[in-house]
């Protein structure tokens, strides 16, 4: 389903042949904001949502230099798709976790988010420089504050921050730093570290998925 003229702003719908979950889960990939990073990411666990009875939404969007206000357009857009009434979790992945919280903090549908490998912390990721300065690349001089998760919260959704001990993409300091704000804000959410690295988030076949999917209960069943 296309939501937009360009060629990225579509959204994969993966329809299971028995509901049994109320609502829908939205996925947003990640890949530092950069264009060679694709919704083809997303495509195992929507269709591991399906088959589990749920609903799924795979988010394609505008990425690259300076995409910061695109993302957050597109995603609202692609979130007035979502034609299931009840609760919807968006299930962002590294950069997507980060578009995830944003569209979550502007849309009052949003149940829940849940990160997996977030960088939820983008003041502390500019600073580290993470990605060969992936943030500011994205930013393309947009001001941090309205981009970052840590700085719209406390928001409505409960924010769900799983990591991985040994993840070298994205530091699990990010994930801690983002737990005491959320903690210190007010921001209803839950801070779980795992063995594992950056990826193991989505691999539908592994533990961490595993717990991904524990974490739509009881909210959708």
């Amino acid at each position: 389903m296309h939501y937009g003229a360009h060629q990225d702003q579509y959204v994969q719908f993966y329809e299971p042949e028995r509901i049994i979950a109320r609502g829908a889960v939205m996925i947003i990939h990640g890949g530092y904001w950069r264009e060679k990073y694709t919704a083809s990411l997303g495509v195992p666990l929507a269709q591991d949502l399906a088959a589990r009875g749920i609903p799924a939404y795979n988010l394609e969007y505008r990425r690259g230099p300076g995409s910061a206000a695109k993302m957050l357009a597109d995603a609202r857009l692609a979130l007035g798709l979502v034609k299931e009434e009840g609760p919807i979790t968006l299930m962002g992945h590294s950069a997507g976790a980060q578009l995830a919280c944003v569209l979550a903090a502007h849309d009052q549908r949003v149940s829940q988010v849940i990160s997996q490998a977030g960088v939820l912390d983008l003041d502390t990721a500019q600073r580290l420089k993470l990605s060969d300065s992936a943030v500011e690349e994205m930013l393309g001089g947009a001001p941090l504050g309205a981009c970052n998760p840590v700085e719209l919260w406390p928001m409505p959704a409960r924010v769900v921050i799983f990591h991985g001990r040994d993840d070298g993409d994205v530091p699990p300091r990010i994930a801690r730093i983002a737990a005491q704000k959320a903690a210190a804000l007010g921001q209803e959410h839950s801070f779980s570290l795992f063995d594992g690295d950056h990826y193991t988030w989505i691999d539908p076949h592994s533990s961490q998925w595993a717990a991904c999917v524990r974490a739509l209960s009881p909210l959708h069943y």
